[in-house]
């Protein structure tokens, strides 16, 4: 399980000299404790005052709610909705005094049914880290169709930054590049990049065997 400096550490390799991280008060955290008669679980606790859920990182796409839009809800602690409302992610309430608890996901239906998302809160932050970049909050990005020719290139060239069965995909990645390549079917899959700069993503567009349905630089 990640730590949080391990966190840290990866959002400025992903973000660089672009990152601003805006630490969650401590009242506005010990507010929303009282509110709900909880104690946030310490991974989460320890996110907030790291980073703000108002910072790029927690709301390019999905996003991280704000300490006072906190609420408990079919069972479970929800904090974590995405980016159209359609998935929220949450601790089951027997899992909140837990240090890092598993996280489960539901469809925003009238009743929740929750499912397990992840074995523990700091991974699913570290993978909503990844995903946010390749999704808005890195300037420049990219999505198309990988052959099998494409991940090879792309496992030759970076290290393995990140690994999710459930949603079949790794993300890939260094010196400002993010690449994430879901997993294939008959030969091909869907690839996202982004990159601190427009540079970059022009060089990957060119390098990349990908069938690119877009690429779209910060000054396009």
């Amino acid at each position: 399980m990640p730590t949080i400096q391990e966190i840290h550490n990866a959002l400025l390799a992903l973000y660089g000299d672009a990152l601003r991280l805006t630490p969650e008060p401590i009242e506005v955290l010990e507010a929303a404790e009282a509110r709900l008669g909880i104690e946030l679980p310490a991974a989460l606790r320890s996110y907030y005052q790291l980073t703000a859920h108002s910072d790029l990182a927690n709301r390019a796409h999905n996003r991280l709610l704000a300490p006072d839009r906190l609420e408990i809800r079919d069972g479970a602690f929800l904090f974590y909705v995405e980016n159209q409302g359609v998935t929220f992610w949450g601790v089951l309430a027997e899992h909140l005094d837990l240090l890092d608890p598993p996280v489960h996901a539901a469809f925003n239906e009238d009743a929740l049914e929750w499912e397990e998302d992840d074995e523990s809160l700091s991974r699913f932050l570290l993978k909503m880290a990844y995903w946010q970049t390749v999704n808005g909050g890195l300037p420049n990005i990219g999505l198309g169709t990988a052959s099998h020719a494409t991940r090879q290139q792309v496992e030759d060239r970076w290290p393995l930054l990140f690994r999710d069965d459930g949603y079949r995909l790794s993300f890939f990645g260094g010196d400002g590049a993010v690449v994430c390549l879901f997993d294939q079917e008959e030969g091909s899959g869907e690839i996202q990049v982004a990159t601190q700069s427009a540079e970059q993503l022009k060089e990957l567009g060119q390098m990349l065997l990908v069938d690119w349905d877009l690429l779209e630089g910060a000054d396009d």
